[in-house]
């Protein structure tokens, strides 16, 4: 199959007839190694971890004025832990953004290029026949040419 979707539908199918979806298995194949430039914007991440900030900051502020003494007003104390809040979180943000966005800093995946269904060899069979003779799978999923003509595996635990 070419996509994970497309495998877990045939999958679907063959449970719809009556396989044991604890014994079908899907499994990546033709694993490629993926690299990916991901950058965010440093205003946007700025500007979020400045709100996290004067979301915390309000809530450091109330803790403080309910459980400390202090000379100034609550109200005081609230506006107090806000600003301090944004100025921490706009900093915090800006040097996230600034080394996040190395160039350097790379995301690197292993991804597959197509999937296989493995069951194992005793309901190989079966399957090979549901699949073969699927006629209400119409969306090009299965290449029957390939699994009418798979080898049959008695030695081996697991088959394609």
């Amino acid at each position: 199959m070419s996509t994970y979707e497309d495998a877990q539908q045939t999958v679907s199918y063959l449970r719809s007839y009556g396989m044991d979806a604890a014994r079908l298995e899907v499994v990546g194949a033709g694993l490629r190694q993926a690299t990916r430039h991901r950058t965010v914007p440093v205003a946007r991440l700025a500007g979020v971890s400045a709100l996290k900030g004067a979301a915390l900051g309000v809530l450091a502020a109330v803790f403080v004025t309910l459980v400390a003494e202090t000379t100034l007003n609550g109200l005081a104390v609230v506006v107090w832990g806000f600003v301090y809040g944004v100025l921490v979180g706009t900093l915090w943000g800006l040097f996230r953004g600034l080394i996040r966005n190395r160039p350097e800093a790379t995301i690197t995946q292993v991804l597959p290029t197509s999937y296989e269904i493995r069951c194992p060899t005793d309901e190989l069979a079966v399957a090979q026949t549901l699949l073969a003779d699927a006629t209400d799978v119409e969306d090009g999923r299965v290449e029957r040419e390939v699994i009418a003509d798979a080898p049959q595996a008695t030695h081996h635990k697991n088959a394609a």
